[in-house]
This record gives C-alpha cells, structure tokens and sequence, in this order.
C-alpha cells in the first residue's frame, strides 16, 4: 500500500455527470479521477424538472440519498485506484449549480422555482463530512463555496478561482459550458455573472443520436463540397456509434458552408444528394449508414437536432452579450476567454463562431480547459484559496435572465446561423 499521505477529494456534481478527483494535499496534484452519471437523471435531463420533483420532502430525500451514495461509491473507487488508505482522506470539497449543491446538502429548492428564484443558502458551507453522509473519518471535513444566487452555485465560483479572476488586472471572460452553461466577465475589479439553461444537447443528450464525447462519437464533420458527402472523424478511430456536442457544432458549421443548411436552420430541401433525406415525415442529413456505423443503424442529423441546437447556442450567446454589456466590454476587448466543461474544453473556436455559438474573437487568448470546476475545487482544500473563492463570491454581481426581457430579445435575435 501507499505510504499514507494527505488526500482530499473534490467533487463536481454537474446536472449529467459527476466528477470526482483524488487530490495530494501536500503538492496539490490530481492522482486520480473518475466520471460517474448524476442518478437524478431519473428525475430530468434538466434543473427544473427535478426541482418540480423535490417539491415533496420526502422526494428531496430520495434525491439526497441518491447523490450522496453515488459521492460515496465514487470515493471508494478513488480510493482503491489510488491504493491509499481511507484514513488518509482528511477534505472534500463540493462544487455544483445551486440546484445540485441544494439537493446534495438537503436544502429546499422550491424557492428556485418561481420569481424572485432565490437560493435557500448562499453561505459556505463547512461541516464534518459524516455530518453530510460522507463515509470518511470523523474529523474529515467537507466544504463548499457561496451560492452566487439563483442558479449560480459553487461551480461558477470554482470556475472563477480556476480561471484567475482573483485580483485580476485582465479583462477576463471565463464560460463553462453544460446543461447550465456560467458565464462570467471581471473588468476592472468588477465581477459579473449570469446562468444560461443551454440543455444537454451540447453534452450529446437529447439529441436523435446523441452520445457523450467517448470512444465511438463523432467528433468532427467536413462536408465534400462537389457531392455534399460527409467525411467523418470518430473518438478512438472506431465505428461511430453516434455524435457529440462538438460534432454536431462542426457538422452543423460544415452544412452552412456546404449550403445544405440556411442561416435559418431549415434544410434546402433543393439539395439533390443521397445524404440529405427529404422524401420522410422527418428531414435528415445522414452522418454514417448503418453499414458504417457501429450500431447497424444509420446516425443522422434530424431538423429536430438542429433547433434544439439552436436555442442552446442563442441562449449561450445572449447570455454572454449581455454579460459583455454589463462589464462594459466589446468581445475584442477581451485579453483572456477561458472555455472550459467537457464540451467547451474540446469545442473548435472557427466552427463555434460560425455557427454564432461564440462572437468574432479577434486577438483573443483563448485557453480551453478541461474540468475548470474541479481545477478550482481542487485548489479549495487550501484556506486561502477558500478565502479568495468566498471574496470573489462577495463581489460578483449576479445578472438574472430568467423573465429577462433584454434576454428574451436577444434570444430572438440570436436564434438564426450567421449569414455569409
């Protein structure tokens, strides 16, 4: 066994996903980690429908219980895979969307449901962590940063602290993108933030034939220009069993290029090609045929696909826009834009801006950062960065778009593909 040092585990209770890292308390690295699926996923895709489920205490409770054992499972697997002794765990530390960082501690979140939707706790929190239903001895403990408001939980603020915002003298724009997609903008020692409901269409769910950025999805599509056929790349080099966020933001980029798609989002019908499908009740641009695919079954595009895409990209771009205004900056004034989540970490900036996922960033850092929300949870097992992430919180203004009218205007607006 490993000689027994100083651990602690953070955890990322994202609305699809779960990630949890082994972190060295004595030089901070990640030694371990591991990706579990939020079982609340029962209850809805989406914040919303499982706050609707919670209404009930016992509901609640069902759901604590269900994510605290999955926490709980995620540690022992850590735990063995690092071969270290339970014993020598002495922090967790907790990061999610208010919901997820609600339903873990056993806070209501009907306040969430309805105007002025208003967090139960925007405290941090630091507790023993048996006190929480964490399995480790009893004097680990278990922290989580503030709540912002609203929908904007320990995730963002972790994200913020990863990113740098702490005493930043940049103008800095840091974006997590997921089925709640933050996005925050620090200018000139001022911290605005806002929550997007971009869906889980990015991550690959809710999509015909969606999947996870694993081994078999496809990740990148360019269409031939002279017979419109699509030239595939697939995670893994192995037959595609269906397509990713960033896939879908690449092939839906090709298509505008290659005129098999309007700026609108409809399919020209016009097109005559084998792999763009007209003649059914749903039109379709076909990805890989079934003898190309790994499940035997064709993997398309539907008209569907492409809405939801849509409203998931308007809603990401309206956010950030207004955030922009807030922070009293035009996207070429950006030094640095931090993109991080899964999909955000892996998203091609050329095919993001051509869709209008993203404005022109002309001159712009980009850093694209896998995990950003448990980078900075990782960093909270130290106390002056729990100081740094708690100040942070204190100052960021939060900008609600829930009833937004600017918001909804801009939704409009944004809904359409860039003409060019």
């Amino acid at each position: 066994m490993e000689s027994p040092g100083k651990y602690g585990i953070s955890v990322d209770i994202g609305t699809t996903n779960i990630t949890l890292q082994l972190t060295s308390l004595e030089d901070g690295d990640s030694r371990e980690e591991i990706k579990l699926r939020n079982p609340q996923r029962e209850f809805g895709e989406e914040v919303i429908s499982r706050i609707d489920f919670a209404r009930k205490r016992d509901d609640a409770d069902v759901m604590m219980n269900l994510v605290r054992k999955t926490v709980n499972d995620g540690i022992t697997r850590l735990i063995d895979m690092a071969n270290c002794d339970r014993e020598s765990v002495n922090s967790v530390v907790i990061v999610g969307n208010t919901v997820m960082h609600h339903l873990f501690f056993g806070l209501s979140t009907s306040t969430l449901l309805k105007a002025p939707y208003l967090a139960e706790h925007k405290g941090a929190i630091l507790k023993k962590a048996t006190e929480v239903g964490i399995d480790l001895h009893a004097n680990a403990t278990c922290y989580s940063p503030p709540v912002i408001e609203s929908f904007v939980g320990p995730d963002a603020v972790a994200m913020m602290l990863a990113s740098g915002f702490f005493n930043s003298e940049l103008k800095l724009v840091s974006i997590d993108i997921g089925t709640n997609t933050e996005i925050a903008a620090i200018n000139e020692n001022e911290i605005w933030i806002a929550s997007a409901a971009s869906g889980p269409a990015f991550e690959g769910m809710s999509l015909e034939y969606g999947t996870s950025g694993d081994v078999g999805a496809i990740n990148r599509v360019l269409i031939d220009s002279l017979d419109s056929r699509p030239h595939i790349d697939v995670i893994g080099d192995e037959k595609p069993t269906g397509i990713c966020g960033t896939g879908v933001i690449s092939a839906i980029a090709s298509m505008l290029e290659s005129g098999i798609l309007f700026s609108r989002g409809s399919f020209n019908r016009e097109m005559k090609t084998p792999w763009l499908v007209t003649d059914t009740p749903i039109v379709h641009y076909v990805l890989a045929t079934a003898s190309e695919s790994a499940t035997e079954s064709s993997i398309v595009l539907t008209q569907p696909d492409i809405r939801m895409i849509q409203q998931s990209k308007s809603s990401i771009r309206s956010a950030l826009s207004i955030v922009l205004k807030q922070a009293k900056l035009n996207p070429a004034d950006i030094d640095t834009l931090y993109l991080t989540g899964v999909f955000g970490s892996d998203l091609n900036i050329s095919d993001a801006i051509r869709i209008g996922l993203l404005p022109d960033l002309v001159s712009v850092d980009v850093k694209q950062v896998k995990g950003g929300a448990s980078i900075g949870a990782n960093l909270m097992h130290r106390q002056n960065y729990q100081k740094q992430a708690e100040e942070i919180a204190s100052i960021a203004k939060y900008i609600e778009l829930t009833d937004n009218p600017e918001f909804k205007k801009r939704f409009t607006e944004n809904l359409a593909f860039p003409n060019r």
